[in-house]
């Protein structure tokens, strides 16, 4: 995808978590596109292209690998941060073991937490600086075979919501993007199976996360729910 230059994001600079594949590499091919700097991180980035991007190993998980990559984040000039890792387990609670809780605990709530953390300090210093979590439409719901998932979602939710508060004195402006199904590689899944046809797209996502990051500084976007038609209606 070609960088545009002079798209509605020039100058900005944008760290994005989860950025190899699925939603994350979306959201840095949308947002490159724009005329954005991205800062893209994930475990695996080997062979990952995107111009307009520097792509960085990232475990979200790890306070040492959260700061080496803030640090790079930090010298680029960042103002934006988009938490978007995330993995998801599925089953009934009587089966959930501990590997699994620390495995989307960790990932989902302790990663957005120290990737958050790690650059507030430089957005509290700038005056300014956005932060898009991107979580789930089951962060205010949940089904079953979804209790370990949709509580770290919810997690996601209130820390999204104390962070906008916390954030308002000094700038911050904090945005949830809610999903229904997209058609990724989620929960071991392959990216583009016919039964996903009708599905959000990773793009669809993305052109989220821009309209959030594009909105006129006196604007904040809460949050953006969004879903395939396909997809029965619940809130």
């Amino acid at each position: 995808m070609n960088r545009k230059d002079g798209g509605v994001l020039q100058g900005r600079v944008v760290a994005v978590t989860g950025a190899s594949k699925g939603i994350g590499l979306g959201v840095v091919q949308k947002l490159t596109a724009e005329g954005a700097t991205v800062i893209g991180g994930a475990r695996d980035v080997s062979g990952v292209v995107c111009e307009g991007a520097t792509f960085l190993p990232l475990d979200v998980t790890d306070a040492a690998s959260v700061d080496a990559f803030a640090e790079q984040a930090r010298r680029a000039g960042v103002d934006a941060l988009v938490n978007n890792a995330g993995v998801g387990v599925f089953k009934p609670v009587q089966d959930i073991t501990e590997a699994d809780y620390r495995r989307v605990m960790d990932t989902n709530v302790l990663g957005t937490l120290l990737m958050t953390r790690a650059l507030l300090p430089h957005f509290q210093a700038l005056g300014r600086g956005q932060v898009v979590n991107v979580t789930s439409d089951v962060s205010a719901r949940t089904f079953a075979t979804g209790a370990l998932y949709t509580a770290s979602k919810y997690a996601q939710r209130a820390v999204t919501q104390a962070l906008a508060s916390e954030g308002h004195a000094y700038g911050l402006r904090v945005t949830e993007i809610r999903p229904g199904m997209v058609d990724t590689f989620f929960g071991d899944t392959q990216q583009g199976e016919e039964y996903k046809a009708e599905w959000l797209k990773p793009d669809d996502v993305a052109g989220a996360v821009l309209y959030a990051l594009s909105a006129p500084a006196h604007v904040r976007i809460d949050e953006v729910l969004l879903h395939p038609v396909v997809q029965d209606v619940a809130f």
